[in-house]
């Protein structure tokens, strides 16, 4: 029996993916566990692996791609097996209409396979049950408005009705994306025109090939030309789902900020120490911070909660983030319960989790729950900055390099590693005080050199 290829789910409230390539080509004998597809939600970019053994076939999606949850996509058959011809393709994806000449309105088409439904039932429709899907096809450069008044005679079922463009245009870009058919783009990338900065007439303000067309023709091309030495690069969606969550955290939280100067000589110094006994596994700088904060936040609840509208949440474990920049964007893996763990193994999640995000094996349990994040551009050469809170947590503490610093130690100058650690608090479930006690008790435990 074919085995069905879906969009898998990798989160409670993600409701679509995008394809970013197939993995294997249509046609090659694959194994179950093989790597299939890479996909990419708003949070992670993962590979999927094979769900069957036996012969990737009927391929309806192409990379690029973005597909809802659940959607079948392609079929595995063992070999010496056939299949019916996918009747469903999903219906994000737009393709060519066939028997369309004019090339344009080809790209402007969508077209849509939807169960008759007197085919699905063939009863109480009197009329007898047959096979195939009813096709129908929509214009996207037409739409019909929606309002509240009643449906006139046929309308319901799609007669005599001719399909209206909306009165008011809407704006091109939604969350960063821009809204073009794929003619339009190619017609104005053509032409060196800025598809963003076109008015639309299509639905949601989408830019059609004739709105380009008509730029073009009337003389406004010029005003709108792409500038030859820059270039728009479509957001990702994970870029996109940055974006709006660090808005939203800017927007609806009050930061406030505090920074402090720790000593990580007695931390150097340890490293050293096991570098030279030969130990193969040594904890990073990172790893030190990780387990001051776990044990900092077990001292201090208020810090691993959350404001919500009837009050502030405190959680109950500590899941510790740790951010990972990434080519596409910045994931968030989580240590779960690392209060719980030793300095080694906390070394060893976090070694593991790192892997798996840059080799995009992240999977929702990898990066959901998280109560705490840090991070740490140490690695970069950076020497401080301050980080925006990752909603809904409350709180995220950034660090910068460890570096050799002249300072005043009883009366005398001297050379120190030193570290700035800078907190990021939300002033609606702690106060100043409170975050200054919880940041010097981190500095404390790292000068002190928790194992």
């Amino acid at each position: 029996m074919p085995t069905n290829v879906i969009m898998p789910a990798l989160g409670v409230a993600q409701k679509t993916g995008t394809l970013l390539k197939w993995l294997k080509a249509e046609g090659q004998s694959i194994s179950k566990g093989d790597p299939l597809m890479e996909i990419e939600t708003d949070k992670a970019t993962v590979e999927i692996e094979a769900p069957a053994s036996g012969v990737l076939s009927q391929v309806i999606a192409k990379a690029g791609d973005e597909i809802p949850v659940g959607q079948r996509i392609a079929l595995i058959l063992a070999p010496g097996e056939t299949a019916a011809k996918l009747q469903n393709p999903h219906p994000s994806r737009l393709r060519r209409s066939e028997g369309t000449t004019a090339e344009n309105r080809a790209d402007e088409t969508a077209t849509f396979e939807t169960p008759d439904p007197r085919t699905e039932s063939g009863v109480g429709s009197g009329h007898p049950k047959s096979e195939g899907t009813t096709r129908e096809t929509r214009s996207i450069g037409s739409t019909v408005e929606a309002s509240n008044r009643p449906l006139t005679k046929g309308e319901g079922r799609g007669e005599g009705q001719t399909p209206t463009r909306s009165a008011k245009p809407f704006s091109a870009s939604i969350t960063g994306r821009i809204l073009a058919s794929p003619a339009a783009k190619r017609i104005a990338r053509e032409k060196g025109i800025n598809v963003g900065a076109i008015e639309g007439s299509g639905p949601y303000g989408s830019v059609l090939a004739d709105d380009v067309l008509r730029v073009a023709s009337d003389g406004t091309a010029a005003a709108l030309a792409q500038p030859a030495n820059e270039q728009i690069i479509p957001l990702s969606p994970m870029r996109r789902i940055v974006g709006e969550r660090m808005t939203q955290s800017k927007l609806a939280a009050p930061h406030f900020y505090i920074s402090m100067e720790i000593d990580m000589s007695a931390i150097r110094k340890l490293r050293t120490e096991w570098r030279q006994r030969g130990d193969e596994k040594i904890p990073s700088i990172n790893d030190f911070i990780l387990l001051a904060c776990a044990r900092a936040l077990k001292e201090f609840p208020l810090v691993n909660a959350s404001y919500v509208g009837q009050g502030i949440k405190l959680s109950r474990n500590i899941n510790i983030g740790m951010a990972v920049a990434l080519e596409e964007g910045l994931v968030v893996p989580v240590i779960r319960d690392a209060d719980q763990l030793s300095l080694v193994e906390l070394a060893t999640k976090s070694r593991d989790l790192i892997d798996k995000a840059q080799n995009k094996k992240l999977f929702p349990l990898d990066y959901d729950g998280g109560t705490f994040t840090v991070s740490n551009l140490g690695t970069l050469g950076v020497d401080s900055f301050v980080a925006i809170i990752n909603p809904p947590q409350c709180a995220i503490l950034a660090t910068g390099r460890v570096a050799p610093r002249v300072v005043a130690e009883e009366g005398m100058l001297a050379i120190k590693y030193t570290m700035t650690a800078t907190l990021s608090a939300d002033h609606r479930v702690i106060d100043g005080a409170v975050g200054a006690r919880f940041l010097r008790r981190i500095k404390q435990l790292l000068e002190d050199a928790p194992v």
